[in-house]
């Protein structure tokens, strides 16, 4: 099914709901801009690259809690000022859930085949184990064979995954890193592809289908949908936008000017 981004966004995305935001190096900000202009709250984010990106949906008040591999301004040396202002007011009004990309990888391996965990390394030494920041997405698991770390299975309610190009029957095709984006779409009750560009079948068939169609439930043509991250092939990163961005989100008042301005309007 061809779907534009707000009927998808209205479609999948409710009160409540677990919602998987690709792509680990290519934030989905298209996404998450349209989540904020549709008013959407109480939302359950599992984002690998969490960035700028996680940082504005804190800010605008769209998370319920987080599962996330960092949030971070990749350009920096600024912070993610939203992310950094909850931290040291120590508000705990978002369950903030921090995962390696390895056991989030291993999370959702979990809720792709159906099990309500996977066995993982330890990783002594490491905030994860020592100041818990899974935040009980870890424990230990024991049986006559031994005891063993393990994660809890993520099953996202609808996966937005980010490709380069998407054909009539949903195969899409990721240029840059698969990360977690494959168990991902697997793990996910409903997935919806988020396509740079519409092609037709031999096209994408030759350029190799990394997701396929079985797995797809919808697709969306969204040009620029990364921006201003920047997407393999099609367009660079913007970095004089990344530094506006964290310039004017260093107080709350000029995030808000900055949310009216650049996404809301």
């Amino acid at each position: 099914m061809r779907l534009s981004l707000a009927d998808a966004v209205a479609r999948h995305v409710q009160p409540g709901r677990r919602v998987y935001l690709g792509n680990f190096g290519a934030q989905l900000f298209a996404v998450g801009h349209e989540l904020i202009r549709q008013g959407a709250h109480d939302i359950d984010a599992v984002i690998a690259s969490g960035g700028l990106l996680m940082d504005q949906l804190l800010g605008a008040g769209v998370l319920r809690s987080a599962t996330y591999g960092h949030c971070w301004s990749p350009v920096g040396p600024a912070p993610a000022w939203n992310f950094r202002r909850a931290a040291q007011a120590g508000d705990t009004s978002v369950g903030l859930h921090e995962l390696s990309l390895g056991l989030l990888n291993a999370a959702l391996t979990a809720g792709a085949w159906g099990v309500p965990f996977l066995p993982v390394p330890d990783l002594p030494g490491t905030g994860y184990m020592d100041e818990d920041w899974s935040r009980g997405r870890l424990t230990t698991a024991s049986c006559e064979f031994g005891a063993t770390r393990v994660v809890k299975a993520e099953v996202p309610d609808v996966a937005f995954v980010h490709v380069d190009l998407a054909d009539p029957d949903g195969n899409g095709v990721v240029r840059g890193p698969l990360g977690e984006v494959l168990v991902a779409a697997q793990a996910a009750r409903t997935t919806v592809l988020v396509a740079e560009q519409l092609a037709d079948r031999l096209t994408v068939r030759r350029a190799g289908i990394s997701i396929p169609g079985v797995l797809v439930s919808a697709v969306v043509e969204a040009p620029g949908a990364v921006a201003p991250d920047g997407a393999v092939g099609r367009y660079s990163r913007d970095v004089a936008a990344y530094q506006r961005y964290s310039q004017r989100s260093a107080t709350p008042e000029g995030f808000a000017s900055w949310l009216k301005e650049e996404v809301r309007q």
